[in-house]
């Protein structure tokens, strides 16, 4: 893919990317990984060569606007092309994952939704459904319900059997009109590029009521900065255990830089000062009850 403003990895980062893989890839544990490597060098390739014009390359990419709503009153199409507003999506108090592509998409779509789908596969202690939702929106106004049915289909068999997708995962369709206006809510920037488009790798987590909490890159999706992203944008309150996020939220913290969640050793120290403190005041308690007992 082309260069991309600010946050998105432009073609060098990606080749250096793909150079570490080849160093760490010795293992068999990695060898997924570099083949997934190669196959996305060479989708970066094929953009390089298919986008010639510079200002082209400038329309293309992410322009995050964090707290920003999207607009929720939105009509598209849903798999069996019936009308739904985006408002409909929004009506349990649950976060909802984002994601902007096309259906007939050769490449990398369809990297971007099946790193969705293993991330959402691997995540720990959150179930599609029960904890969020997914919406994937097509960005060609050409595409049918048909074709986002077909697309359905192949995810729903993906997900493994803790997940429910009926009513979860939506495949929506629409016209230009409101597709341009969702994805420039997001500061999605894409661009037509003859029969294909050239577009960023990104998913937008939002909350409960629509507005913007985190943008995520790339083609693979770590789960733990997923559940991480959706523990934020729901500010803890879902999952098993509502103290353990506010732990987890208060240990991790969004590199802006690295656009990963990254361990914040200040607040682990913190975190276990408190824990130490409460130890300590547990036992010397647990000591002084006994030796009261003792001396009576």
């Amino acid at each position: 893919m082309a260069e991309m403003k600010g946050d998105l990895c432009d073609v060098s980062r990606v080749k250096g990317l793909i150079c570490s893989m080849l160093r760490f890839s010795t293992t068999l544990a990695n060898t997924k990984r570099l083949f997934l490597a190669l196959i996305i060098l060479v989708a970066y390739s094929s953009y390089i060569q298919a986008i010639t014009n510079s200002n082209d390359i400038k329309d293309i990419g992410v322009d995050e606007k964090l707290g920003d709503s999207i607009p929720l009153d939105l009509t598209f199409n849903d798999e069996d092309g019936r009308p739904v507003k985006l408002a409909d999506f929004f009506r349990e108090d649950k976060p909802v994952i984002l994601t902007l592509v096309y259906y007939g998409c050769p490449r990398l779509c369809t990297f971007i939704l099946n790193g969705v789908l293993d991330a959402v596969n691997e995540l720990s202690s959150l179930s599609l459904g029960k904890d969020f939702k997914i919406v994937s929106v097509s960005f060609n106004p050409s595409e049918s319900p048909q074709l986002a049915k077909e697309k359905a289909g192949n995810y729903f068999r993906g997900l493994q059997n803790s997940h429910f997708p009926k009513g979860n995962w939506h495949f929506l369709t629409g016209n230009q009109e409101n597709i341009t206006e969702l994805t420039q809510s997001v500061g999605f920037k894409y661009k037509k590029d003859g029969e294909e488009f050239a577009h960023p790798s990104t998913i937008v987590v939002l909350t409960p009521n629509g507005k913007i909490s985190r943008y995520l890159y790339g083609v693979q999706y770590e789960p733990r900065d997923l559940k991480l992203a959706l523990l934020e944008a729901s500010d803890g309150e879902i999952g098993s255990s509502k103290i353990l996020n506010q732990v987890l939220l208060f240990c991790y913290h969004f590199d802006p830089v690295g656009k990963k969640y990254a361990l914040q050793a200040l607040n682990v120290v913190k975190a276990g000062g408190v824990v130490t403190l409460l130890s300590l005041i547990g036992l010397l308690t647990f000591f002084w009850k006994r030796e009261k007992k003792e001396s009576q």
